[in-house]
């Protein structure tokens, strides 16, 4: 039988929980009480453990208790301080999301990481932060841009970008580096009518690497693709301006110039 140790570690394993330990057995509750209504956890796990378990998810997922727990209707609300919770319920639905993902992940990390025959240390198993990064849902930036473009359109892809890269930047959260945009414009453009959006997203780009050769090729290829031989001429020229000796670019260039007319 797993030891509550072991146990531990691998609750500290979760990869995709939306609060994940807090929805599933939330610190004692009211006078010290041991914790209550532990499904997943050892039943008699002591309770400085499950509170130190708990710290480690709402650090890595980025939420607090209220994500997953409910309000204690029993305690009466007092100014200027949270409302009390009732750790045991199982109101909401991410607690009980929360049960089920645990399971998942103490699943990969005991049967399915060994099976692929990849060390199982403690350090080499997957853990919330693993896929959260601080996200409560955790989804790429190109998976985020692209849902942007299709409930609203190119305007508010970009507005998003700029607002989660103002909160998240230098964090794990997101990837903004150089080729992260020019991904996501090659993925929406994909997306039926919607090259004209990848195509800005790809622009934005340049806002802030505007020596990005790769952004460069990436706007001329989405312009050809949608029969703009002037566009994709501009941004190949101006790829060729940064790096004159590139002779990848040159070549495209040559391919795609139109011909002067003979006489």
């Amino acid at each position: 039988m797993m030891t509550v140790r072991k146990l531990s570690f691998a609750i500290l394993s979760v990869v995709a929980v939306p609060a994940m330990l807090h929805a599933q057995a939330a610190p004692a509750g009211r006078g010290g009480e041991p914790p209550k209504n532990l499904q997943v956890l050892p039943k008699d796990m002591p309770r400085q453990q499950v509170v130190a378990v708990m710290n480690q998810f709402t650090a890595a997922l980025g939420v607090n208790c209220a994500y997953c727990h409910a309000v204690d209707t029993t305690v009466a609300a007092q100014p200027g301080r949270p409302a009390a919770l009732d750790q045991a319920s199982d109101a909401k639905e991410t607690k009980k999301v929360a049960r089920e993902m645990l399971k998942m992940v103490m699943a990969i990390n005991s049967t399915y990481l060994p099976a692929t025959g990849r060390t199982t240390s403690e350090r080499f198993k997957v853990n919330c932060e693993t896929c959260h990064h601080g996200l409560n849902r955790p989804q790429s930036l190109r998976n985020a841009l692209a849902d942007a473009v299709e409930a609203k359109g190119a305007d508010s892809a970009t507005t998003l970008y700029k607002a989660l890269r103002t909160k998240y930047y230098g964090g794990a959260a997101y990837d903004f580096g150089e080729s992260s945009l020019n991904l996501a414009a090659q993925e929406i453009a994909r997306l039926k009518d919607q090259r004209p959006a990848a195509i800005k997203l790809a622009q934005l780009n340049l806002e802030f690497y505007d020596k990005s050769t790769a952004t460069y090729q990436t706007i001329a290829n989405l312009n050809l693709a949608g029969g703009d031989t002037a566009a994709a001429v501009s941004a190949i020229t101006k790829a060729i301006a940064l790096q004159p000796n590139n002779q990848q670019l040159q070549q495209l260039l040559q391919r795609i110039q139109p011909k002067p007319p003979q006489h």
